[in-house]
């Protein structure tokens, strides 16, 4: 992109050098900079439009990271609560065994 620019920008260059009297190489050099000024403001909103876009992706890439982060506390959370559980269910199986072979000893 930036070649094309150049390219365009050089291509005005020998307009005035082509123009033989004071009022064409006036005009040459008055086209020049509108289609100088032209392709500034082109760039321009082409340099904006990217701050943006960078601005909203690093948005979204703070959010996600944000969502990540609280995905892992949840997970972290859920696999306490499922190991706490499971040692209770195992607990309680265990005396609910050892109940039913004092019951069967007649004890």
């Amino acid at each position: 992109m930036l070649t094309r620019y150049g390219f365009l920008l050089l291509a005005t260059v020998p307009l005035l050098a082509l123009a033989q009297t004071a009022d064409e190489q006036l005009l040459s050099a008055q086209m020049a900079f509108q289609q100088a000024k032209s392709q500034q403001q082109q760039a321009d909103d082409k340099l904006q439009q990217a701050q943006a876009a960078k601005s909203l992706a690093d948005q979204q890439l703070a959010d996600a990271q944000h969502k990540a982060q609280q995905a892992q506390d949840d997970l972290n959370a859920a696999t306490a609560i499922q190991k706490a559980t499971t040692q209770l269910f195992q607990q309680q199986t265990q005396q609910l065994q050892d109940a039913w072979k004092r019951k069967e000893s007649g004890g």
